[in-house]
């Protein structure tokens, strides 16, 4: 396996976010022979579990009562000692510009301007089950009746600590990638939706959702292993709308397998090894691998996703007994073929 190649990052805000990912996964140097400047680090974001409401299902009803698995900011710093770049992946359903802005005010007020609003990307998990009310936006906040200071102190204060972490640990190191493939851990949660796609078009493809794992790997240039980015294609909704505890939901759950296994069951955010479960193409991917029943009759629902029965509601659950479990199952899918794929290079 080769190490990674970096682009010169541009100091342009509109080519940083996805795109500048994409080109970092897929460019491959000819030799393994490359160093680079590398730093993880992670806190804690977890801020009030209880009375506030959950963002991602905008249920008003759904609020917290307690605390399955607590969330976490992950950073990883790169830098060729020509330019610096950030990637942050937090257990959040998602990251407003206005936290954002925050993390960036709070890293200038310790670093200048070393740390950026063009070379720091945040990309949240997009779990439906964490508290809500910090994006400062009327969209957004509505159900959860308006801006909640705690959830956005807690968001923006856990990401600027784990940033600060990364940037201490900084040591000369070699990054890789690998590729793997995972099964019966997400379904297409539009399937009659797919099929309008044009025929030749999904014939370009084995299956209706991306099956593909992308990993990169940090070590440092002793051969410490540092830490690791994945993306797998999964919507974090194995815990459902009925949950009231604050979770990471299954891609959360399958860091926090990877960080025990390599930080030899440290407690969470406690070991030097950060492993990040990032979000990527999940839009319509779903871990409920059995698909849409009735409620009721535990038939399938309709192709418009209705069924017969009046009060009779159409949703998907599995592969478990209950969410938890369809959480633990889901997350030990994407850690085994991380963790195979770890040592595959």
């Amino acid at each position: 396996m080769n190490s990674l190649k970096l682009p010169q990052l541009q100091r342009s805000s509109s080519r940083i976010k996805w795109g500048l990912i994409f080109l970092l996964i897929g460019m491959l140097a000819p030799t393994a022979s490359s160093l680079y400047n590398v730093g993880v680090g992670i806190a804690d974001t977890t801020g009030p579990v209880a009375e506030v409401v959950f963002m991602g299902y905008a249920q008003m009803s759904q609020k917290g009562s307690g605390v399955h698995l607590r969330t976490f900011a992950r950073s990883f710093i790169i830098d060729d000692d020509v330019q610096r770049f950030v990637f942050v992946s937090v257990d959040s359903a998602m990251v407003g510009h206005g936290a954002k802005n925050a993390v960036i005010r709070n890293l200038e007020a310790i670093y200048g301007n070393l740390y950026r609003e063009d070379n720091v990307m945040i990309s949240a998990t997009h779990t439906h089950s964490s508290p809500g009310g910090f994006m400062m936006d009327v969209l957004f906040d509505i159900s959860t009746y308006g801006f909640i200071k705690e959830s956005f102190t807690a968001l923006v204060n856990g990401i600027t600590k784990s940033i600060q972490r990364a940037h201490d640990s900084i040591v000369p190191g070699k990054i890789f990638i690998t590729h793997g493939e995972v099964l019966e851990a997400n379904i297409n949660r539009s399937p009659f939706a797919y099929l309008n796609n044009p025929k030749e078009e999904r014939d370009k493809y084995k299956y209706d959702v991306d099956k593909g794992l992308t990993q990169m790997q940090f070590i440092a240039a002793t051969g410490e292993p540092l830490g690791v980015i994945n993306w797998f294609a999964v919507h974090p909704t194995s815990m459902n709308n009925t949950n009231h505890l604050v979770s990471s939901d299954n891609v959360g759950y399958a860091s926090v397998l990877f960080e025990k296994r390599m930080n030899k069951n440290a407690l969470v955010g406690k070991g030097k090894f950060v492993a990040a479960f990032a979000s990527t193409n999940l839009g319509d991917v779903s871990p409920n691998t059995r698909g849409p029943k009735c409620e009721f009759s535990g038939k399938a629902c309709s192709d418009k996703y209705t069924c017969p029965g009046k009060k009779e509601m159409c949703f998907a659950s599995g592969p478990g007994k209950d969410m938890f479990d369809s959480t633990k199952i889901i997350a030990n899918k994407i850690f085994d073929e991380a963790w195979v794929s770890f040592f595959d290079f």
